[in-house]
């Protein structure tokens, strides 16, 4: 393994191999990781955070790499980091996340990054902080952290992202979910996919009127959009919402 500092040097100098190392060294929690990240954290700030989270089968993974298409178009560069569970009997995970995103990774302008929970509960792994500083560092004008299908609770990439999204999907029972607390207070913007099935206006009405029903009013009403992410519909459309909550924070 090259010494620290030259692996920063080289990431500096857009070596993807050595971001590679860099994240590896984090992700097993090394303690040169510490000592890259000290060396790395000046130059870290400039990347816009997007999270996208939503239940198991909502799309997530899809929906990431029709984002990353449309952000790429605009020439923006993009790191994404998708985290998958972590077996509770065997500690062993499948990281799929890269099946569904195989167009994007061969993308010199995109790098993606795979990881396992570790048994961290809250949607995402123990590293994925450290990641995000690293990618930012290396010069991502995007990061899109894609997080385990959660639960009502697991909300940590609100407190990590600056714009989140919830995916939903028809005939999951979200018509009920949309009333409960917890996950559905997070999101900057609701995307109902696979919005081709029965149920979608229903569920989008449905996520409408919690929002008139929440307490918590702001500047900010977030969006209900509907997707069909295997066909690409709808995403542009998120993509331009994604652009215009950035605009909103940066001008307040």
């Amino acid at each position: 393994m090259p010494s620290t500092e030259k692996l920063v040097n080289d990431a500096l100098s857009g070596s993807v191999r050595a971001l590679a190392k860099l994240i590896t060294l984090a992700e097993n929690e090394m303690p040169e990781a510490m000592e890259a990240l000290r060396k790395l954290y000046p130059r870290t700030g400039k990347a816009y955070l997007i999270g996208i989270t939503g239940p198991p089968g909502s799309g997530k993974s899809t929906l990431t790499d029709k984002i990353t298409k449309e952000l790429r178009k605009k020439d923006f560069t993009v790191g994404i980091i998708a985290v998958d569970p972590t077996s509770p009997f065997t500690g062993g995970a499948l990281l799929g996340d890269r099946l569904r995103m195989q167009d994007v990774t061969s993308d010199e302008g995109v790098f993606v990054r795979s990881m396992a929970t570790r048994g961290t509960l809250g949607g995402l792994s123990k590293a994925t902080a450290d990641t995000i500083k690293i990618l930012d560092a290396f010069g991502k004008d995007f990061i899109i952290i894609e997080t385990v299908g959660v639960g009502q609770d697991e909300v940590d990439i609100v407190k990590t992202a600056d714009t989140t999204i919830l995916i939903s999907v028809p005939g999951m029972g979200d018509e009920i979910q949309a009333l409960k607390a917890g996950i559905m207070e997070i999101a900057d913007i609701f995307v109902v996919n696979k919005a081709d099935r029965e149920g979608a206006d229903r569920l989008v009405t449905e996520l409408g009127l919690m929002l008139d029903l929440s307490p918590a009013k702001s500047a900010w009403r977030p969006p209900i959009l509907k997707t069909v992410g295997t066909l690409g519909e709808g995403v542009s459309e998120l993509a331009e919402r994604i652009l215009a909550h950035r605009k909103f924070l940066e001008e307040g």
